[in-house]
């Protein structure tokens, strides 16, 4: 079915900045009078708060478990929110999308082909970024921006028992994911983007990939 709306995912390991990108690329569409929306990952109105308060608990659960409550959250907002919203002609971001909850279960040992059919049916990106950047610069913006308690122990990949020490996990778990984001990357033609560059040169290559998808519903933005 077609849709006058453009459907854009931005993808990437926690602490990658893709929160941070995702509010740019909307900005930016708006200041070219494109209206914007954004989902992604416990977000949803069924689902989203008690993903989030009980985040610990949920991650103790079996991968199974754990892939049909994302995919829950990720339908309800994909129903309510998306489709309406595609069809009305808007761009719907997603910070974060089918290829997150996938791959870290993945890395658990879960059925990747089982997980992905539990999102045959949703719409396709029409346009796919993934953001990266090393282990160790990950590790060091959560030192230097945050505090290393705020790491927890699911995206350190403490329950794959890599290492007793919580830093060296995180540094092996990410690498995996690195590894894992890139190969299913590559196979879908996403475009993939170091975050190791400045902001706007980051913000920069990821409006290289979305503008031609959206480049018909862009407005000129006048000169003052």
């Amino acid at each position: 079915m077609s849709r006058s709306g453009k459907l854009i995912v931005i993808e990437g390991p926690d602490h990658v900045g893709r929160t941070l990108h995702v509010r740019l690329l909307s900005a930016r569409l708006k200041a070219h009078g494109i209206a914007t929306h954004t989902i992604g990952l416990a977000r949803s109105k069924l689902m989203g708060l008690l993903v989030k308060s009980r985040t610990a608990d949920i991650h103790q659960l079996n991968w199974r478990t754990r892939s049909l409550l994302y995919a829950t959250d990720l339908h309800d907002q994909i129903k309510h929110e998306a489709e309406p919203l595609l069809d009305a002609g808007f761009v719907v971001i997603a910070d974060r999308y089918t290829l997150t909850p996938r791959l870290r279960e993945e890395v658990r040992g879960g059925d990747g082909k089982w997980i992905a059919s539990l999102y045959s049916n949703v719409p396709s990106p029409d346009a796919l970024v993934i953001l990266h950047a090393g282990p160790r610069r990950l590790l060091n913006r959560i030192m230097f921006g945050e505090r290393l308690e705020a790491l927890n122990h699911f995206e350190a990949g403490m329950d794959l028992a890599l290492s007793p020490s919580i830093t060296s996990s995180f540094l092996q778990y990410q690498k995996m994911m690195r590894q894992e984001f890139q190969a299913a990357g590559s196979k879908v033609g996403a475009t993939l983007i170091p975050t190791r560059l400045t902001v706007e040169q980051v913000h920069d290559k990821i409006w290289e990939s979305v503008q031609p998808v959206v480049s018909e519903m862009l407005q000129p933005i006048e000169e003052l």
